[in-house]
């Protein structure tokens, strides 16, 4: 969904050409400065977003009657004149004491375009969440005890699918994958120092990639989670490179399992368009509002530069050390079984600590607002990181569909 319909309402009495030329230039100006598209339209189609034109006064029933064969939530444009935002405040006072739900868009071109904006990344998020597939190849790791999914739930309010796949199926795929020589050379050049792992190491982590990507084909997978700590016994090297290289191409893929830390990976990636670091809260300093987020995954399109490494832990197989650059950020998770519980903040990304005793990605966050709750009421370790600012469409998704 990426585009606005428009339904614009005018009272018999105002002149209607004159009408007609207003709510043409309003809808116009929100649409130049929000780059989308945008029309008007009498009814409206199933694959876009429909908000209501209140262009004066006298309206408020008929609005009234139209909202209610609309989709909630109930969008207002409303402008200084002609009486268009006493009227929208009348509707929406109605609708609110019905039981139903909605928002009044007012302001510049801008600042409408901007929560249009919004809606539509809510909107097309739900949209292709729902009905989806995920896979969970092996069960959670056993040290994930705060973060399992109510399956039931998972599948009858969301409408996805788990679909269950063994480890050793994974590994078996490994086992007759033929990485790309290709993909090693780009691998091994990008890089901006010399690999640590042997060369076989990093054909090995190719063929990790290939081994999943083929699975996610098979069962037409839009997300996974993979128990990759198992890949350090059987195989002596880890799905980091697999895992960070499927973010990038938007198949969102967690670490370990960790079925809530999907999820959130999963919105995260709807909502901002952009691939997403999911990763281990490795210092929280709630005086200086600080974060470090740590993780070996980290997609490489979020980097101005990498390193191949080994991975931290184990010291095996291949871990990426990626140099996110300074920019805002968003730090987020979804949160208890039915993903009813939400920890968001904004801030900006500052830096590299450039730890050894921390995975090989490492990012510094400077928070905006306080962050005591991830000491005193955690909803787990694992936590996405996302470039740009979205805690607000983040919030206004999750109190739509999740929020019980």
């Amino acid at each position: 969904m990426d585009n606005v319909e428009v339904i614009v309402r005018a009272s018999a009495r105002h002149n209607r050409r004159d009408a007609a030329r207003m709510a043409s230039r309003i809808i116009a100006d929100i649409g130049e400065a929000g780059g989308f598209p945008i029309r008007e339209v009498e009814a409206p189609s199933r694959d876009a977003l429909v908000a209501v034109l209140v262009l004066t006064g006298g309206v408020e029933r008929e609005v009234l009657k139209l909202v209610s064969q609309l989709p909630s939530p109930n969008l207002l444009i409303a402008h200084s004149g002609h009486n268009s935002l006493p009227a929208a405040l009348e509707i929406l006072a109605r609708l609110r004491q019905d039981g139903g739900e909605g928002r009044i868009l007012f302001g510049s071109p801008e600042t409408i375009a901007s929560e249009l904006t919004g809606e539509l990344s809510v909107s097309s998020a739900w949209q292709r969440l729902r009905f989806s597939r995920i896979g969970v190849i092996g069960d959670p790791s056993e040290w994930l005890v705060a973060s399992h999914v109510d399956r039931a739930f998972v599948k009858g309010r969301l409408g996805i699918e788990l679909v269950e796949i063994d480890l050793e199926t994974l590994i078996e795929r490994i086992g007759s994958a033929s990485p790309s020589r290709h993909d090693v050379a780009r691998l091994v050049k990008g890089s901006s120092s010399p690999p640590t792992p042997t060369k076989d190491k990093l054909k090995q982590a190719v063929a990790i990639y290939a081994g999943l990507r083929s699975l996610i084909e098979e069962h037409r997978l839009a997300a996974c989670t993979v128990r990759c700590f198992d890949l350090l016994q059987h195989l002596e090297n880890t799905s980091c490179y697999a895992l960070s290289r499927l973010n990038d191409e938007r198949v969102p893929a967690a670490c370990e399992g960790d079925l809530q830390a999907l999820f959130s990976l999963y919105l995260g990636v709807l909502i901002s368009d952009r691939p997403a670091l999911m990763g281990n809260l490795a210092s929280v300093e709630t005086n200086a509002r600080s974060v470090t987020v740590a993780h070996c995954t980290c997609p490489l399109s979020l980097g101005s530069s990498y390193a191949v490494l080994s991975h931290f832990e184990s010291d095996l197989g291949v871990g990426l050390d990626v140099d996110v650059p300074p920019g805002p950020c968003t730090l987020f998770r979804l949160g208890g079984e039915r993903l009813d519980h939400l920890f968001v903040r904004q801030g900006t990304i500052t830096g590299d600590p450039g730890r050894e005793d921390l995975c090989r990605t490492q990012v510094l966050l400077s928070v905006d607002d306080e962050i005591d709750e991830l000491l005193t009421a955690p909803l787990g370790n694992h936590h996405i990181l996302l470039v740009g600012h979205h805690a607000d469409t983040i919030t206004r998704f999750f109190e739509r569909y999740l929020h019980p």
